[in-house]
């Protein structure tokens, strides 16, 4: 091999390569912004639970269970409710676009105090009867969820690793054990009759041979307001007790607008300037001491019977 024909070394490569232009501003330090995915993989915080547990000495030594207080704030985002172009499973969705997930017990209105909406049913304008206040379904926004015991707060933590269609399925699972331990414990009072004594057939038993015992019902324990609260119409109940009032106040105003209040004082000054009141007023004390004297007259006539 003649040195002619010599291989180029590294050197002479990166000299024969063209070379290629940086962006503007290449090597400068950036920021970098990088969008979180939202909807159903959104990285955030939808709920916020504190609980609060206290013991006295007597609780623990006789076993008795802490006392427990849990609050809860909870928010609702729109793909939990709504059919988004991120996130499309939901089935039962009503005319207004929102899926109807039953809310919980403590949050119909049957179980709310009066004060935060609640009503154990309505009165119909049209019949006057009252009516079943209609079910009260999840909608996006921020809820508020308080409750007392234990079981409140393992039932919670429950829920928590649940959309709201699986919180739903778990309700009515629990509500369906709920009947079955009922109806066992209901076989179990009527087989502990006296065998001596003569019975009924008893109805045959379909449930598993061990019923397992129902969760603690905490509904009564627990309450599920919206935020803001939903206060019943406190005005509309006021308009309608003073609506004789306002119907009143009405008339007056239409006369004397009318002008027919003045009319009637013009009548009553013209009046007074007669004698006509005079004579009015005299009849009436006339007749009123007529009245009086007749009613003091039977009472000589018994006497006079009564001594002869």
């Amino acid at each position: 091999m003649s040195s002619s024909e010599q291989v180029p070394g590294p050197s002479q490569q990166q000299q024969q390569q063209p070379r290629v232009r940086k962006p503007p501003f290449a090597d400068w330090p950036t920021i970098k912004i990088l969008t979180p995915p939202q909807g159903r993989f959104s990285p955030k915080t939808d709920e916020w639970c504190f609980t609060y547990c206290t013991q006295s000495v007597s609780g623990r030594i006789h076993g008795k269970e802490p006392n427990c207080h849990t609050i809860c704030l909870r928010r609702v985002f729109p793909h939990e409710v709504r059919n988004v172009p991120t996130f499309q499973s939901h089935k039962n969705v009503g005319p207004d676009g929102k899926a109807k997930y039953l809310l919980p017990a403590e949050g119909q209105s049957a179980n709310l105090p009066r004060l935060l909406g609640g009503s154990k049913d309505v009165v119909e304008e049209d019949s006057l009867k009252p009516v079943a206040a209609p079910p009260k379904y999840w909608d996006e926004g921020w809820y508020l969820w308080t409750a007392k015991g234990r079981w409140a707060v393992v039932q919670k933590t429950e829920k928590m690793m649940l959309d709201l269609r699986h919180q739903q399925m778990l309700e009515q699972i629990r509500q369906s054990r709920k009947e079955v331990w009922q109806d066992y414990q209901e076989q179990l009072k009527l087989h502990s009759g006296d065998k001596s004594s003569v019975q009924e057939p008893k109805a045959p038993w379909w449930g598993p041979i061990v019923v397992p015992k129902n969760a603690q019902d905490v509904s009564s324990l627990s309450l599920l307001v919206p935020l803001p609260p939903e206060f019943p119409p406190l005005l509309s109940r006021v308009q309608k007790l003073l609506a004789p009032t306002y119907e009143v106040l009405g008339i007056l105003h239409e006369s004397i607008t009318s002008g027919e209040q003045k009319k009637f004082a013009e009548r009553v000054w013209e009046k007074a300037k007669t004698d006509e009141p005079f004579i009015l007023a005299k009849r009436t004390f006339t007749h009123a001491y007529e009245q009086w004297k007749k009613r003091d007259i039977p009472e000589e006539d018994d006497e006079k019977k009564g001594s002869t």
